[in-house]
């Protein structure tokens, strides 16, 4: 596994700092691990494109299907989420990395994030998925959105800034 460490893991949204590939083994060992891909999606103008699914706010992703490699499940996933059209892909972002459970099987979960852009447009969200908005929303609100939504996107997005400036 190509992994930078460290790295930070949210074990049930605490942070777990990961040093090496033998740490990494060890903590791995005891999850059913699932990749999934997803992007954040800038207008060009200053506005994000979000979710809001299952009572948080979050950025379109989902699983990696079989066969599929991380760019194109990630461009996928952010059409399907979304019904956005006419996506570019940038520059590949910090993955993340959170567990969960799954019917009572512990799920690590690694997410391949991406900077895309798109024209704004209007947007469909997936309701089959639990996607209850589609939306664009400033830049300077992202943050506010995050605050009770996952630890992992709180410092994916706090990551994304530092890059920036």
């Amino acid at each position: 596994m190509d992994n930078r460490y460290p790295l930070t893991v949210y074990d049930n949204n605490r942070p777990v700092e990961i040093r090496d590939e033998a740490e990494w083994e060890h903590f791995s060992r005891d999850f059913t691990l699932i990749h999934a891909a997803g992007g954040i999606v800038s207008d060009g103008n200053g506005d994000i494109l979000m979710i809001h699914r299952l009572g948080c706010w979050d950025f379109p992703k989902g699983k990696v299907e079989d066969g599929e490699d991380w760019e194109t499940a990630a461009l996928r996933e952010v059409e399907e989420e979304t019904g956005l059209h006419d996506i570019t892909l940038a520059e590949p972002l910090p993955n993340t990395y959170h567990t969960y459970q799954l019917r009572g099987t512990p799920i690590l979960k690694i997410t391949h994030w991406y900077a895309m852009n798109a024209p704004q447009q209007p947007l469909t969200p997936q309701t089959e998925e639990d996607i209850t908005q589609a939306v664009w929303v400033p830049q300077t609100e992202v943050s506010d959105r995050l605050q009770k939504s996952y630890a992992s996107l709180i410092s994916l997005w706090s990551n994304i800034l530092s890059l920036k400036s």
